[in-house]
């Protein structure tokens, strides 16, 4: 199975209050070439399964790969209020400091998860259902932590039930912290890896795919740049381009994202059509390989160094 070098993330999907946004941004993403998309049971409040189901009855679906994931979920409580998630985010974002009065109250959850066949079950019936397809290509082990238990001798047995059933294609674990424990290795070599990572924080392994590869790469060499002017003439007489111009800097990051993170693939989120296209544009068409290596090193130079 082959996914593009771009895929689209859906955690943000919702983010954008009304459906025509959805439905722009996701066609923006099959128009620039991105045709894989990733989702979760929690994205959105539980909405954004059904919400990327409604896009992808407006494309042929054998052009296009999906990927969703078991184990975290929201509860009815909060799925019921995700009916009113689009005038309560059209709120947030005319009030910066309601939303990150919002964001401080959002504490992670520490309850062990255990995940087994009987939840991969019971999610993956209902993904199918909410994205109205008759399989997902990737069912991946959603985010699980190091001391969380994967019961990964009966989900073997499951996956290779659900992908004789014509339910799965692939499967795997999208891992997001605590990378130290490589949970994606009980089911090698036939599965595939999904980790965190960027430029200044790479994976400890590679993997096939990663996400999270622009924003805290971007919020952090652009503050440094901008910060300091020395820096910056240092950046512009090395790369021959002024980072700080329009678009260098996410061009520039987008485009190295995956020799950076030793992945196949990255995946890219956002809410506009137009940040899409350019996504799809600096990996279809990067810069020349010389500048994305001077890049690279001058980055490093700004990586965080080990704690103490």
């Amino acid at each position: 199975m082959k996914v593009s070098a771009v895929g689209f993330g859906c955690g943000g999907l919702m983010q954008a209050p009304f459906r025509k946004e959805r439905m722009a941004v996701l066609g923006s993403a099959v128009e620039h070439g991105i045709t894989h998309f990733d989702t979760a049971r929690m994205y959105g409040l539980g909405l954004a399964e059904s919400e990327l189901g409604v896009f992808l009855r407006t494309v042929n679906r054998d052009a296009v790969t999906v990927a969703t994931k078991f184990g975290i979920d929201v509860g009815g409580a909060a799925r019921r209020l995700g009916r009113f998630q689009a005038p309560a985010r059209a709120l947030l974002r005319k009030a910066p400091a309601l939303r990150r009065a919002v964001k401080r109250q959002q504490e992670p959850d520490l309850t062990p998860r255990r995940y087994d066949a009987g939840a991969a079950t019971r999610s993956l019936d209902l993904s199918l259902a909410a994205l109205g397809v008759d399989y997902v290509d990737i069912l991946f082990v959603h985010g699980p932590r190091p001391f969380d238990t994967v019961a990964s001798d009966e989900l073997g047995e499951f996956f290779e039930r659900a992908h004789r059933q014509g339910k799965i294609r692939a499967w795997g674990v999208s891992q997001d912290e605590g990378l130290e424990v490589d949970f994606a290795r009980a089911f090698a070599p036939r599965g595939v890896s999904q980790v965190r990572g960027d430029l200044l924080g790479p994976p400890p392994r590679p993997a096939d795919l990663a996400f999270g590869v622009f924003n805290r790469a971007y919020t952090t060499l652009s503050a440094a740049l901008s910060a300091d002017a020395g820096t910056a003439e240092r950046w512009r007489e090395t790369l021959e381009v002024d980072p700080l111009a329009p678009g260098v800097l996410p061009r520039l990051i987008l485009a190295s994202s995956a020799t950076a993170t030793s992945c196949r693939a990255i995946l890219y989120s956002s809410t506009d059509p137009r940040r899409v296209a350019d996504a799809a544009q600096a990996v279809s068409s990067p810069p020349d390989a010389g500048l994305l290596r001077r890049f690279l090193a001058l980055a490093q130079q700004l990586r965080p160094g080990p704690a103490a």
